[in-house]
């Protein structure tokens, strides 16, 4: 499809668990319930790591290596203490300028405790092997997840494409949240239809990681895309509705672009 990364939307469908709501949804309905029972893995309320790369001139990320020598040794010193680890990179349609990012990488935390044991135990190891894969120091904040529909995490595997929305935290921004699952996003399955995308996750940004900061992004959301060409055309067709409706929940241009999952993990 075409390269979505300057679109000013958060397109956003689901399916599977979402269609049991669908219906009503279709009528007009208010249907929260739509963004908390998707199958399997990562579940509403659950804590989650977002690390995003930077890309540049003199800066390198070796998307290989991080696939099959820094995920694996991952999984290996973390084991359940993680439950999903996913690595994208963005996609950057012919002609276009290269991406600001070199990597986006989500965690997925079943247990806070016992990962920062895990850290606090094998965190040296993992930051001493970054020197293999990148020079760039990476951003990383601690999330919430507080909405997700369709196929189970898990079922995301290598090639699939997702689309990487970022809302940019401003402490004189009041994002709301409740809106933007509620609202925000079932209009967006109305608008998108059924079969565009396989699954959508959306985070509210906590803080740093040390908890000593505030997020660097307000909420991050993953569209997984199932059709990359119909997702184009409902994208080309509803962008003014969809932008139209971004100052209801914040003052804030989201940042969005298309990316591709190049290796994962599941506990």
């Amino acid at each position: 499809m075409g390269n979505p990364v300057r679109v000013r939307t958060l397109p956003l469908l689901s399916r599977r668990n979402v269609l049991r709501g669908a219906g009503a949804i279709l009528a007009g309905a208010v249907m929260p319930r739509v963004f908390a029972d998707a199958a399997g893995g990562v579940g509403i309320g659950m804590r989650a790591y977002t690390a995003i790369f930077p890309g540049g001139a003199g800066l390198h990320f070796d998307h290989a290596y991080y696939r099959d020598q820094h995920l694996a040794v991952m999984q290996r010193l973390y084991g359940a203490a993680l439950m999903r680890v996913e690595m994208r990179k963005p996609l950057v349609a012919e002609n276009e300028p290269p991406s600001p990012y070199a990597a986006i990488v989500n965690f997925w935390i079943p247990d806070p405790e016992a990962f920062a044991k895990a850290s606090a135990a094998h965190g040296q190891t993992l930051v001493q092997d970054k020197a293999h894969f990148t020079n760039g120091e990476q951003k990383v904040q601690s999330e919430v997840v507080f909405g997700e529909a369709g196929k189970p995490a898990s079922a995301i595997q290598a090639g699939d494409r997702c689309l990487t929305v970022l809302y940019p935290y401003d402490p004189a921004d009041r994002f709301n949240h409740e809106y933007y699952r509620d609202h925000h996003m079932t209009s967006l399955i109305k608008l998108f239809g059924h079969e565009t995308i396989s699954r959508m996750e959306m985070r509210r940004g906590v803080s740093s990681p040390d908890g000593g900061n505030p997020p660097a992004y307000s909420c991050t959301a993953n569209i997984y895309i199932a059709d990359p060409q119909a997702f184009a055309a409902a994208a080309g067709r509803n962008h003014q509705r969809v932008v139209d409706d971004i100052p209801r929940f914040t003052s804030v241009s989201p940042v969005s672009f298309q990316t591709e999952v190049v290796g994962a993990f599941n506990s």
